[in-house]
């Protein structure tokens, strides 16, 4: 007895729809992740590049004219002011900047030592992500010549 060929069947179609459809859905899964998670880097990478640059351009400033014992906030130094930051036209970003000095009599466990030969510049960048504050600190020391 022969089996009779009856070429393709509907229960081929349904199989054959099914699997294209999981496959469909994964890659549109996997697509959309993979999106989210480089809108993450772009902007945890972005205010990473802001702090650094913050770093260098005070690093490049005199000794003398960063903020004596006592203050920690610079001012009249474009650039190392509290503030959002301008882009290359000049248009406001969504990452501020909050940069802090302290003299390193200030820090604990050097009450004792004497004063303005040391400072610890912290830079924070603080950006929103997804309806939440995110922010990437930086911090170094600058000594006096």
């Amino acid at each position: 007895m022969k089996k009779k060929e009856q070429g393709v069947t509907t229960a081929d179609i349904i199989v054959a729809v099914i699997l294209v459809s999981v496959f469909i859905t994964i890659l549109l899964v996997t697509a959309t992740n993979l999106t989210k998670n480089q809108t993450v880097l772009e902007r945890q990478s972005q205010a990473m590049h802001y702090a650094i640059a913050t770093i260098e351009l005070a690093k490049g400033q005199e000794f003398s004219s960063l903020p004596p014992v006592g203050t920690n906030k610079i001012e009249g130094i474009e650039g190392l002011e509290d503030g959002y930051i301008l882009d290359k036209r000049g248009e406001k970003t969504p990452y501020y900047r909050t940069v802090t000095v302290q003299d390193f009599t200030e820090l604990k466990g050097n009450e004792g030592k004497q004063p303005e030969i040391l400072k610890k510049v912290t830079v924070d960048i603080s950006y929103q992500l997804k309806n939440e504050e995110k922010k990437v600190t930086l911090s170094t020391t600058i000594a006096k010549d």
